[in-house]
């Protein structure tokens, strides 16, 4: 495998420089209205206490999204006016008094926020058809449990975003509805599959978004766009309503719907809002304060022995080191190196994520019953071959893979089982319930379309978190030498999404978080 990667590299590498230099960068337009640079909460404070109307609100980053779409491709469907007429019912409401501000604040936390939605995860009346061209379209005929959750805080969604198809790449292309670009240089990719929603955000259309994440999805994104993504504990938030699904019993332990934000101090209020039973919210204690100096820190550079995988970038590990610097210095946490051994970690994830059945793929033509393949695949790899396949090259080489794995030997699978166990109780002793782990997202900041064709075998840096159950936020402390967005992960226990929350908040505050795209020289 690592032999064909490098071939790979050899063949595309060229393509993908030729193609940037051919393929000039165009700078977004310059943010100009203030409303668009507030946090979710600080702007549903303005509203609830009329310092500002919603429709004014929701006007600008209808306007913002109008000027910046041209240029990245981000969005797939809109829901503008409807949006406006749910911001003047709010602006009605408000001039009504029937409710104090501490009511609104208390029923609505979220009153009047601006919230777009990844187009995986359905939205009443918005296409929900994850970049597929077969069918060639699916309109949501309801909310997911999430963006319902969401609206009923108040929040109002203004679009549904682009993703790979069936959100199978870690970037964001498709036959239906295109190429994503990266805000900070569109000739590179945004990553994927949330890469539509990290766009938007980060180029100052949205404030808050749901995403999704099984391999990196919404972490990915997170770190090319240099926006916060966080991955939730598996069995908080519910998965209902996102497409591509699948009926194994494994899927909601791997797949989790998620949430990204461009101030990392909305993350918790927002993934506290996404989780319908409110107990098991308490239960995360996300609206609680943590004392930092109590958070033990542990990190690694790089997953050290696995030999597939790539090194990590310089301006990666400088980030990393500043952040751990920062920590030690001004906040009095030592932070520990330590050397897990991640020798098998590719296999692992690779492994156990294409061993679960009944995921919709091009293979099945029916979105009900997704564990029956009724389209062949040696055929339509054939016809992928030969540049005549409706589908893109990660959707069919999917059904390879995939037979692949379902012929891998029962003993290795066995012995990978006790390998991922280990790895779960080593993490578990290691962190408790006081503990983050500190790791690399991927290998660089975001690259030339279409490089993760030789890249792919990175995805492990991401994927390593699904398959042992753990939340992890993508933090952005800046911008690296070649002025991309810089970050890593935090990961913690389970249930402790929290203390990942409060690193972020607090590198935010140390390094300034995001960094709008449009006032960054393009080098």
């Amino acid at each position: 495998m690592w032999f064909g990667v490098r071939i790979l590299l050899v063949l595309i590498w060229p393509l993908t420089r030729i193609r940037s230099l051919t393929h000039s960068h165009q700078p977004l337009p310059p943010i100009t209205d203030q409303l668009l640079l507030n946090s979710a909460q600080r702007t549903a404070h303005m509203i609830r206490t009329k310092e500002i109307s919603c429709v004014k609100v929701v006007e600008a980053f209808i306007t913002r999204i109008k000027e910046v779409n041209p240029f990245l491709n981000a969005v797939v469907d809109e829901r503008f006016n409807l949006a406006l007429e749910e911001a003047k019912q709010v602006d009605l409401l408000l001039e009504s008094g029937n409710k104090s501000i501490e009511e609104v604040l208390r029923e609505t936390p979220l009153l009047g926020v601006p919230l777009t939605v990844k187009e995986s995860v359905s939205v009443r009346g918005c296409s929900n058809n994850s970049g597929r061209i077969v069918p060639k379209e699916r309109i949501a005929e309801s909310d997911a449990e999430t963006v319902r959750l969401l609206k009923q805080a108040g929040a109002i969604v203004l679009c549904v975003t682009n993703t790979p198809e069936l959100c199978m790449n870690w970037e964001t292309f498709n036959k239906s509805t295109g190429t994503t670009n990266n805000p900070y240089d569109t000739r590179r990719t945004p990553g994927g599959s949330s890469g539509g929603e990290a766009a938007l955000l980060s180029s100052g259309g949205s404030i808050i978004g749901v995403a999704s994440d099984i391999a990196g999805s919404c972490r990915i994104p997170a770190l090319f766009t240099g926006v916060f993504g966080h991955k939730p504990s598996p069995g908080f938030v519910s998965n209902a309503g996102h497409m591509p699904s699948s009926n194994d019993k494994m899927w909601n332990n791997y797949f989790t719907i998620g949430l990204m934000a461009r101030y990392a101090e909305d993350l918790p209020l927002v993934l506290h809002l996404m989780i319908s039973n409110r107990e098991l919210a308490k239960s995360l204690r996300l609206l609680e304060p943590v004392s930092l100096q109590s958070i033990r820190v542990f990190y690694m550079e790089d997953n050290g022995s696995c030999i597939l995988t790539d090194s990590v970038d310089k301006d990666i590990k400088e980030g990393m080191r500043k952040a751990i610097h920062h920590l030690e210095y001004k906040q009095g946490i030592k932070a520990q190196k330590v050397n897990i051994d991640l020798e098998d970690v590719f296999e692992l994830v690779s492994m156990f994520l294409l061993k679960m059945n009944g995921v919709q793929c091009p293979y099945e033509q029916d979105d009900e019953h997704p564990e029956v393949w009724t389209h062949s695949v040696t055929k339509e790899v054939l016809k992928w071959a030969m540049f005549s396949s409706k589908y893109t090259s990660t959707s069919v080489l999917y059904g390879i893979i995939k037979k692949a794995a379902d012929c891998f030997p029962q003993s290795r699978i066995e012995r990978l089982e006790l390998k991922k166990n280990d790895l779960i109780k080593k993490f578990r002793d290691m962190l408790g319930d006081n503990g983050v782990f500190l790791f690399p997202t991927f290998i660089n900041s975001a690259h030339f379309h279409y490089q993760i064709h030789y890249k792919f075998l990175n995805y492990a840096y991401v994927g390593l978190f699904n398959l042992l159950e753990m939340p992890v936020t993508n933090v952005t402390v800046g911008l690296g030498s070649n002025k991309l967005p810089v970050g890593f992960q935090v990961a913690t226990s389970p249930t402790q999404d929290r203390l990942s929350m409060a690193i972020a908040k607090e590198l935010e505050s140390a390094f300034g978080g995001w960094v709008p795209p449009s006032s960054v020289p393009v080098l």
